[in-house]
């Protein structure tokens, strides 16, 4: 199986937009409106400790609150941009490249990128300048011969 370099490019850009395209709605029919951090907490789950920034933000005449990505820490008072959709408040993200990107389908598309690149150098053809290990025992034999003739 042959795969042509355009394609893998196409393969690779399609799956390192995967956390991005899962937001399309948002970026489509959502609506901004300013979020400010208000504190940072901290979750130990067994040995991990992970902690993030809780941003608070309103639609709809209420209150919500948004967990900023793990392990990134922004200070108290910060303001941002926050993409919500109208007819659910709670679905929301930071309007920015980190919260397009920063997301629950982040690591999806980290194990399909390691996958397929596997994959790819696996199917891939052999290059010019590379020889199978039955080519060099051939060609080794071939040096041997001339050399004692």
């Amino acid at each position: 199986m042959k795969i042509s370099g355009s394609r893998f490019l196409i393969i690779t850009i399609l799956i390192l937009l995967i956390p991005i395209y899962a937001n399309w709605k948002l970026m489509v029919y959502g609506e901004k409106t300013e979020g400010i951090v208000v504190k940072t907490v901290e979750e130990n789950s067994g040995m991990l400790l992970s902690f993030y920034s809780v941003i608070a933000y309103e639609a709809n005449q209420k209150q919500f609150t948004l967990k900023g990505p793990e392990n990134v820490e922004y200070p108290i008072g910060k303001k941002f941009q926050i993409l919500h959709l109208q007819e659910d408040p709670q679905n929301a993200i930071i309007f920015s490249i980190k919260g397009f990107y920063l997301n629950k389908f982040t690591s999806t598309s980290f194990v399909l990128f390691v996958l397929w690149i596997a994959f790819y150098l696996s199917f891939s053809p052999k290059s010019a300048n590379r020889e199978s290990g039955k080519q060099k025992m051939n060609s080794n034999k071939k040096n041997c011969r001339k050399k004692l003739v």
